[in-house]
C-alpha cells in the first residue's frame, strides 16, 4: 500500500515540475526575452531540482544525507534519461510504424489521433518514469 500512495506523490510531483519547468520556459522566453536554449535548461534544472526537493521529503519521506542523496539522484536522473533516449532512438529506427503493444493500443491512439512516433515517445517517457521511480525508491532515497 506504501508503494502505491509514494507512486501517486512521485507522480503528482512530476505533473508539478512538468508545469513549474513550462511556466519558468514560457515567462523567460516570453517576458525576459531569453533564448529558447536558455529558457529550457533553466526550466529544466529548476524543475529537476524541484523534484529532488519534494521527491526526497514529501513522496520517499528520506532521511538520507543531502550530498548521497542528490548525487544518486541526478545520477537516476541521469541514467534513466540516457535509457529513455536509446529506446526513443531504437525504436524509431526499427519499428516506427509498428512498435511494441501498438495493436493493443490501437483504438485509443486512433481516438486520440496518436501517430506512431508520438506513442514511442509516451512509450519512452513511461519507462523512463517507472525506472526513475523504481531507482529513487530503493537505491536514491535510502539512508
Amino acid at each position: 500500500m506504501k508503494i502505491i500512495k509514494q507512486s501517486l506523490k512521485y507522480g503528482a510531483v512530476g505533473i508539478g515540475n512538468t508545469l513549474l519547468s513550462l511556466l519558468i520556459i514560457w515567462v523567460m522566453t516570453k517576458y525576459g526575452g531569453c533564448s529558447e536554449t536558455l529558457s529550457n535548461l533553466t526550466g529544466y534544472i529548476i524543475g529537476l531540482i524541484n523534484s529532488y526537493l519534494l521527491n526526497r521529503r514529501w513522496t520517499f519521506q528520506s532521511n538520507a544525507g543531502w550530498k548521497k542523496s542528490a548525487v544518486r539522484f541526478f545520477g537516476a536522473f541521469a541514467v534513466c534519461y540516457v535509457l529513455q533516449l536509446l529506446l526513443l532512438l531504437l525504436l524509431n529506427r526499427y519499428c516506427p510504424e509498428h512498435p511494441p503493444l501498438y495493436d493493443f493500443f490501437t483504438p485509443l491512439l486512433l481516438w486520440f489521433r496518436i501517430d506512431p512516433q508520438f506513442y514511442i515517445q509516451m512509450l519512452a517517457m513511461a519507462i523512463y518514469t517507472v525506472t526513475n521511480f523504481i531507482i529513487n525508491k530503493f537505491y536514491t532515497f535510502k539512508a
